[in-house]
């Protein structure tokens, strides 16, 4: 039996969700505040049946694999924002000179 050849009939398993043509108008809603489960029920209603944990899956898989700095660009941060100093100085206070006094005796 020649697995390779077998392999080859085989059919191609779907790799992408089914909700990918939708994304756009997914995370309009959710922008809009929609829950997950208002969304799947919109979705059912316009022909996509999908269930309300898919709908949730997906998102969450979409926001882990989309860029950190995605749609911001440079232009939109406020100029407060860059002049951020990346370590804040530490003011010290001055003390007084000499041996510590403290509250109880520690030499004999």
């Amino acid at each position: 039996m020649d697995l390779h050849k077998a392999a080859e009939a085989e059919t191609e398993h779907r790799t992408a969700s089914k909700l990918e043509p939708h994304r756009e108008a997914i995370f309009t809603l959710r922008r809009k505040h929609w829950t997950y489960g208002r969304i799947a029920k919109w979705l059912n209603e316009h022909g996509v049946a999908v269930t309300l944990s898919s709908v949730h899956r997906f998102c969450q898989r979409a926001v882990v694999r989309r860029p950190r700095n995605a749609g911001t660009p440079t232009g939109t941060i406020p100029d407060a924002l860059e002049n951020i100093p990346f370590s804040i100085s530490q003011t010290t206070t001055q003390t007084k000179t000499g041996p510590k006094k403290y509250r109880f005796n520690i030499e004999d």
